[in-house]
């Protein structure tokens, strides 16, 4: 019984003020109409007037803020559990939906008005008068016209009619209701558009999601592969070699503070005030990515050769990769010597890293995917697709070789990044 009557409450009752509304609305509407059409023609004919409510029905859905306030009324009186959009700028296909929604929601109001408060009393006139087998007077306001039944049949056939006519005048606004429950999610819904931008907007943060990601893995996982390495040095050594705990100590400090920087920059891009225009998360610069992880004791020679202007973003793309390659030397390597060569041919930028690897432990090994993830490699390759570039890894004789190839394309001297062909990407990593 509480159920019945909560839902009566509910859904019935509020539908039944939706409906009120738009009946009301509705109304003003029509007598508006009547009256300045009557003004300028005694007596407009009924289609006429019914051609001129539908079309200043319309008009009424184009009217700023109409979809605002239907889209509030369907939420509180309908019960509309479908997602409703206002738009800051609606198109076309918003304001037609608008309107159309309008004209239906005055036309539901008129109908279960008209049945309430013409149709119940006109089935109640017509019922007395066949029981009372009177007609009112044609000068009566209750006047029907209608003949009086001729027989019990008739009269028990007209009182029925009454009574279904009654009832369906009575409970018109049930299925109404029900239907336009139904279909404000379709009409005052998103838009095909609409959600062709959803999806766009959600790429998009997913997109940047991935880079943060990716920035994350591979400044500061090889922040804390160079503090780890040193740490274990330095409490090895410590007893017998202060001096060389005191440098572990000090290359600890200088790598950590470089990633407590590198980790508030990307920080800041979460920030709703970041600066679009800065820079996110700058790799540190080559000679940089070298000592630290000569200092945490790797074996490396490195010869590096880039050509001047290259672009900032390749510039940070190449410093990536080799800091990702030397991460997975120091991580995943045997002890021995390391060999970076980064140089330039041509139109290309050349990276070639070749380290001793631990039999089964290498980066493209399962030991290695085990403890990695297989995230360093994978970010490689994706950081070198966007380039249109390519990337070998993988186990050569006994050692472990990553190869890039990067096109590359000088800055012209004195151009800057982003003049004439520029986009709004931050950065091609998105």
């Amino acid at each position: 019984m509480q159920a019945t009557k909560r839902y009566l409450t509910r859904y019935l009752a509020r539908r039944f003020a939706w409906q009120m509304l738009g009946g009301a609305i509705g109304l003003a509407l029509v007598l508006l109409v009547f009256s300045l059409l009557n003004i300028t023609s005694e007596g407009p004919p009924s289609w006429l007037v019914a051609v001129a409510t539908v079309t200043a029905a319309i008009g009424l859905g184009l009217v700023p803020g109409a979809r605002e306030l239907e889209v509030t009324a369907a939420r509180a009186l309908l019960d509309v559990d479908d997602e409703l959009v206002v738009p800051a700028r609606p198109r076309p296909a918003h304001r037609i939906r608008t309107a159309a929604w309008v004209a239906g929601h005055l036309a539901s109001g008129l109908l279960v008005a008209a049945g309430l408060f013409a149709g119940i009393p006109l089935a109640v006139m017509i019922a007395v008068e066949a029981i009372a087998g009177e007609s009112f007077r044609p000068g009566d306001s209750f006047y029907t016209g209608l003949p009086l039944p001729t027989g019990p049949v008739s009269l028990v056939l007209r009182l029925i009619a009454c009574t279904v006519f009654g009832l369906l005048s009575l409970v018109a606004t049930w299925p109404l209701g029900a239907a336009a429950s139904a279909l404000a999610g379709r009409v005052l819904g998103p838009t095909p558009h609409d959600r062709m931008e959803t999806a766009l907007a959600r790429a998009r943060r997913e997109a940047e999601h991935t880079r943060l990601a990716r920035e994350l893995h591979d400044g500061i996982g090889h922040a804390l592969t160079v503090v780890s390495v040193q740490a274990a040095a330095g409490r090895r050594v410590v007893a017998v070699n202060p001096d060389a705990a005191a440098d572990a100590l000090g290359a600890i400090e200088d790598t950590a503070r470089a990633a407590l920087a590198e980790l508030d920059q990307l920080l800041a891009v979460l920030r709703d005030d970041a600066d679009d225009a800065a820079p996110v998360a700058l790799a540190p610069a080559l000679d940089d990515v070298v000592s630290a992880h000569r200092r945490a004791g790797l074996d490396l020679s490195a010869q590096i050769d880039l050509p001047d202007g290259l672009p900032a973003l390749l510039s940070r793309t190449v410093q990536r990769i080799v800091t990702e390659a030397l991460t997975n030397a120091h991580r995943h390597g045997a002890p021995g010597p390391v060999r970076l060569t980064v140089g330039h041919a041509g139109d290309e930028v050349r990276i070639e890293v070749v380290n001793p690897v631990r039999s089964g432990s290498g980066p493209g090994s399962r030991l290695g995917r085990r403890s990695s993830g297989g995230r360093g490699l994978s970010g490689i390759r994706e950081r070198v697709a966007l380039f249109g570039g390519t990337v070998e890894a993988g186990p050569d004789g006994g050692a472990w070789v990553l190869r890039a190839t990067l096109p590359c394309t000088p800055m012209p001297r004195g151009g800057r990044e982003g003049a004439p062909g520029r986009t709004d990407r931050k950065d091609p990593d998105a």
